[in-house]
């Protein structure tokens, strides 16, 4: 007990030392959390994606190849295909806001087919298959901007030259926050149609449902054998497939996040090398005197080691709950691209920014601890601290 008053008190020293210390760990720690809770959210996205039997289905050229929507009904044909929808994403701007929430023009007769797990009471899912310009939209939105069924929400296209003028006909509930609106497919389209756009009857991706997980690699082979010899091959995949395709588009993201981390570790272990050396140039006399009265070499060991270990831990446990904090507050201000709140990922990778802060104490201090315990009486006494 007394060694760690002894400990405590010698952190609080030189206050303004200890101080930038720890926020140096703990910011450059935050960053290694907030990169680390990045990976764990893709790894969260691929491991719910992976339980669902669903299927996306686009053209071969990804992304710019189109998909007719005569398609739809070919897909809805095959065996084993519980319910298909077309899903197109619209990107359009709110007010001044850009991109401020998904926007999927889809079929609001089988959605909730393709997506058990969303829930939508039946009076609002059939008012919205009655308006065409109807929407619904996930809870989360509607709570955090006030929104009620009724209310209008005007979009100005930016991938499209046609706005929308959507009227909310349901709020949907779901396990996730997909911060999602969607509306009728048919809507963008006609207007598209008035527009005398260049791509008309544009399915961009169907996501179909399977009846069971064991007959998806047969719908998968079989919706490309049937549109393979055609003019617009698909390419078939699984919803933990796409998810995935999202983050090799990063390329080797996971190579270069784990190399950011090794070398933060490193610069903040010269850091914290500095100042635990600073500290003990200080105080050799004292040290001299410690070991004088009694003091083993143990015990001065343990002090000085247990001095750096406690640094660099507090600079860890500050740097871990900023990092988590921010994550957080990604997943309430920008759901599309953080859809995970921390408590719905949490892993190994939060102990990573600790374990980091046990090992830079350990580094920082055993050379100074080492020395210090070695240091004879006379040597110490002779120095001036």
């Amino acid at each position: 007990m007394h060694t760690l008053k002894y400990i405590w008190r010698n952190m609080r020293r030189n206050a303004v030392r200890s101080l930038l210390t720890v926020l140096s760990v703990g910011f450059s720690l935050a960053l290694m959390t907030v990169l680390y809770g990045f990976l764990a959210s893709q790894d969260t996205y691929r491991d719910a994606a992976s339980q669902a039997s669903r299927v996306v289905v686009m053209n071969i050229q990804g992304f710019s190849g189109r998909l007719p929507i005569s398609a739809l009904d070919d897909v809805r044909g095959m065996e084993h295909v519980a319910a298909a929808v077309p899903l197109s994403w619209y990107g359009g701007s709110y007010q001044d806001e850009q991109m401020p929430f998904a926007q999927f023009a889809t079929d609001p007769e089988q959605l909730f087919e393709v997506w058990p797990e969303y829930s939508l009471p039946a009076e609002q899912l059939e008012a919205w298959k009655q308006n065409r310009q109807g929407c619904v939209i996930d809870r989360r939105i509607a709570e955090r901007r006030g929104w009620k069924v009724g209310d209008r929400i005007p979009l100005k296209g930016n991938l499209y030259p046609f706005d929308l003028d959507l009227q909310i006909c349901g709020i949907f509930d779901s396990p996730k926050n997909t911060d999602s609106v969607y509306f009728h497919w048919s809507y963008l389209n006609e207007g598209l149609r008035q527009q005398n756009f260049a791509v008309l009857d544009n399915a961009g991706t169907i996501f179909l449902r399977v009846d069971a997980s064991s007959q998806i690699p047969g719908v998968i082979a079989g919706v490309d054998d049937r549109f393979g010899s055609s003019e617009t091959p698909t390419r078939s995949q699984t919803e933990a497939a796409f998810a995935q395709m999202f983050v090799d588009m990063l390329g080797n993201v996971q190579v270069l996040i784990r190399n950011i981390g090794l070398a933060v570790v490193f610069s903040l272990s010269l850091v914290t090398a500095n100042s635990m050396a600073m500290a003990m140039r200080e105080r050799v006399t004292e040290i001299a005197v410690l070991k004088a009265i009694g003091f083993s070499r143990g015990r001065i060991l343990g002090m000085v080691l247990g001095e750096a270990c406690l640094t660099s831990i507090s600079g860890g446990l500050l740097g871990t709950a900023i990092g988590c904090l921010f994550l957080q507050g990604m997943n309430q201000i920008l759901p599309q691209f953080f859809p995970f709140t921390v408590s719905e990922m949490l892993g190994p990778w939060v102990s990573y920014g600790l374990l980091a802060a046990m090992f830079l104490g350990f580094v920082s201090g055993i050379v100074p601890a080492v020395r210090a315990a070695r240091m004879s009486v006379v040597d110490g006494l002779r120095r001036i601290a």
